[in-house]
């Protein structure tokens, strides 16, 4: 995913009506490496998972985290830009961990596209089981205005990562079917957040992983990948 980037001097205020609240949030801001600033989506995030987005105020989150209400909007600007912050912190460990796997994979010898592509997948549906509130929490509807968009950005470039991943590995389902590994990679996308909502709902870790082979039985047969582990 691309990093977000910060809006010079804006991120310290609320944002105005029409403004995209993605580019407000910069991960990497100084600010948002501080106690205070981990302590204020420590707080949100257990409060969204537990009464939802709109029902919790600026209040909740700053007396939960034992803060000012100035101290959120210095270092998030809104309610809304720290629902997103949490949001993509949870995708760039995911991506963090789907690229380490396919790193570590490759680094073993294997050089199919299409089983590199199943290796990060299988890494990434794992993840949602560790970050399931994350998960479960957008997944509820209550999300800030704008987010449903936000998330067709997470998932369109997902699919770009992928097919550059697939096109430029060997042994695919054939150097000049490029439309085919255009569908593969379509197809998992759009299934990836069903996957990981039912995931997240499993009742204990070994259900998720048992749902998560399952999963990639099916992809690998899909892409007509042959069996076993990819």
């Amino acid at each position: 995913m691309a990093k977000a980037k910060a809006t010079s001097g804006r991120q310290g205020a609320p944002p105005q009506p029409g403004e995209d609240v993605e580019s407000l949030i910069d991960l990497d801001d100084p600010r948002l490496q501080t106690e205070a600033a981990q302590k204020l989506m420590a707080a949100a995030r257990e409060l969204f998972v537990k009464q939802g987005f709109s029902a919790t105020s600026v209040s909740d989150i700053t007396e939960r985290a034992g803060m000012s209400v100035g101290s959120l909007y210095y270092h998030y600007g809104s309610k809304t830009n720290l629902y997103q912050a949490i949001y993509m912190l949870y995708q760039r460990t995911q991506e963090r961990r789907a690229r380490e796997t396919v790193a570590a994979v490759r680094a073993a010898g294997v050089t199919n596209g299409l089983r590199l592509f199943l290796a990060g997948t299988r890494a990434y549906l794992l993840g949602a089981w560790e970050h399931r509130d994350v998960v479960r929490l957008a997944a509820d509807g209550d999300t800030p205005p704008g987010f449903g968009l936000y998330m067709r950005r997470i998932n369109q470039e997902w699919m770009r990562k992928n097919t550059t991943l697939l096109r430029e590995s060997t042994n695919l389902l054939g150097q000049d079917d490029a439309l085919s590994v255009r569908a593969v990679v379509a197809i998992v996308t759009d299934a990836m957040g069903g996957i990981c909502r039912e995931v997240a709902n499993c009742a204990t870790r070994e259900e998720a992983e048992e749902l998560v082979a399952r999963a990639i039985d099916v992809f690998a047969r899909l892409a007509d990948v042959p069996p076993g582990r990819p």
